[in-house]
């Protein structure tokens, strides 16, 4: 029996292929992911192309002109190879209405149930409890709606921000890329991290923890880190 490679398989059940996302928003508390359209445009303008830290990391921008980010944004409105754009649009604040971020989901491989994840969070929506929102209800959504087994997070090697914040979400690190790609003239070693369907009952039950209005004091400030709450529920 141990000759035999495939015996040392785990047996998939759920044959079922996964899913692409409908056109129905996500709403939340706190945020509402909608499908990016050109509505959306102005906004993701001023809050994310013009914003020289969000591109720091990416092949693509900063944009000087909204006519120089329009063509990057129309490619994302065109539904090929499993590409989902999504627009995230605050609640709530001084932007409420306004989408200050993009979510791309894209590489979906639909019989492998497996989908990439691609942030790019303009000043508003960093480091807040609606950036957080956001992915909790795309978590939701992938993992409990349209059958994914594994939702992928991969950044620059360098990108301490981003390692830490994927880390803080509860993916799991698998490895280092080298020379995985060249990015603006410079090469670029990728990190790969992962949330898998057996992990995402954990994950989830972090979020809303977190993101209870118990976790929040009256300034807003939170009262346990969600790697605090995920160590009392291990």
């Amino acid at each position: 029996m141990a000759d035999n490679p495939l015996t040392l398989r785990a047996v998939v059940s759920n044959t079922n292929p996964a899913l692409i996302p409908g056109p129905e928003p996500l709403t939340g508390q706190h945020v509402t992911l909608e499908r990016l359209t050109q509505k959306h445009f102005s906004d993701l303008y001023e809050n994310v192309g013009s914003q020289l830290n969000v591109w720091a990391w990416v092949p693509h921008g900063p944009f000087s002109t909204p006519s120089d980010f329009v063509p990057w944004l129309n490619r994302h409105l065109e539904k090929s190879d499993g590409l989902v754009g999504y627009a995230v649009v605050l609640r709530s604040g001084p932007s409420r209405g306004h989408a200050v971020g993009i979510i791309r989901l894209s590489g979906a491989h639909l019989t492998n149930r497996v989908i990439e994840l691609g942030i790019l969070f303009g000043p508003p929506l960093q480091r807040t409890r609606a950036g957080t929102e956001a992915l909790f209800l795309l978590g939701c959504l992938l993992f409990e709606k349209l059958n994914y087994r594994r939702m992928e997070w991969k950044c620059d090697a360098l990108n301490l921000a981003s390692q830490k914040a994927a880390e803080r979400y509860g993916f799991v690190y698998e490895g280092t890329f080298r020379q995985h790609q060249v990015v603006k003239g410079r090469n670029r070693d990728s990190c790969w991290y992962s949330i898998i369907d057996s992990e995402w009952p954990m994950c989830r039950e972090v979020f809303a923890k977190w993101l209870e209005d118990g976790n929040f004091d009256e300034q807003g400030r939170q009262r346990s880190r969600m790697e605090e709450i995920r160590e009392s529920l291990r």
